[in-house]
């Protein structure tokens, strides 16, 4: 049946005389049916328990769970974007628009570390990749843009400071005992990266640099300091060891400096010291050492 056969259904029933009285919907359903081929006896529907049920989970699924599935997509959208905004930082260098993005993800991995010995690792680390941009942009991109290098720079410092402010802090604990050690075996590779850094650059970055060295021999004394206090107190055997290393470099840095009779006779006393378990009187005397001969190279 198409729209012309129903239109010339409507006007016949239009003129049928039932429709002068009062509607009968039985009766009048009862010629519509007749004359459309449909079923003229239909029975009300009726509706079982698992009928709502199943309309009650289409409602759900259909209804309730698109906001559920938009915020689905939209995390894993944002997940997607940290990740490739991650792998770009990983190359960024002071001044560049993905820096800042850098130095965030770092504060993050700080954050969620959950053992002391993670933490100083990583702050280690960090500390180090802000020498190697330093570095980098020194060696590379001094004579271009002197600015980029002098954030670089000022970002060491700023790390090297954040390590001295920990272990000056009056309350001993795991994580400053470890940090310390992890600057011991990295301060003496720090100290001559840092120098030859400073050889080439420009006047401006040159005095920051200086500042940068002395602020790590600052730093490299409150790290013996905490050493030698974390095995005053528990005296370990692995506390002991980092101690022997750590004497043994300092030893090294005081032994290629010009020293004269009584200078040595205070490395000599050092070393006797170093053995007999005095290690803050063993250090004290190296740093006396160096200090004088570097007050006799300025006179």
């Amino acid at each position: 049946m198409n729209d012309q056969d129903i239109t010339t259904l409507m006007q016949n029933l239009k003129e049928t005389p039932d429709f002068n009285r009062s509607f009968d919907v039985d009766a009048s359903w009862n010629l519509v049916s007749k004359r459309c081929g449909l079923e003229a006896n239909v029975s009300q529907e009726c509706y079982d328990v698992r009928d709502y049920v199943e309309y009650y989970v289409w409602q759900f699924s259909h209804v309730m769970m698109k906001p559920l599935m938009i915020g689905a997509a939209v995390f894993v959208l944002l997940v997607g974007t940290w990740i490739g905004a991650s792998n770009v930082s990983t190359k960024a260098l002071p001044g560049d628009l993905f820096y800042p993005v850098k130095l965030s993800l770092e504060k993050t991995q700080l954050f969620v570390a959950f053992s002391p010995e993670q933490k100083a690792k990583l702050q280690v680390e960090f500390t180090s990749r802000r020498l190697e941009e330093m570095v980098e942009l020194t060696a590379h991109s001094y004579q271009e843009d002197a600015s980029a290098v002098l954030l670089a720079v000022r970002q060491f410092k700023k790390e090297v400071q954040t390590i001295r402010e920990y272990l000056q802090s009056e309350t001993q604990s795991s994580t400053q005992t470890e940090l310390a050690k992890e600057l011991g075996r990295k301060s003496t590779a720090y100290k001559a990266t840092v120098a030859d850094s400073g050889l080439n650059a420009p006047a401006n970055v040159k005095d920051e640099v200086d500042e940068v060295q002395a602020l790590l021999e600052e730093t490299s004394d409150e790290a013996v300091s905490v050493i030698i206090t974390a095995h005053e107190t528990s005296a370990d055997e692995a506390t002991a060891f980092e101690l022997g290393k750590t004497f043994e470099k300092e030893l090294a840095d005081v032994l290629t400096l010009v020293l004269d009779g009584t200078k040595q006779e205070k490395v000599d006393q050092a070393i006797v010291l170093k053995d007999a378990g005095e290690y803050r009187r063993a250090f004290q005397l190296l740093k006396e050492v160096k200090l004088e001969v570097a007050a006799a190279s300025t006179q």
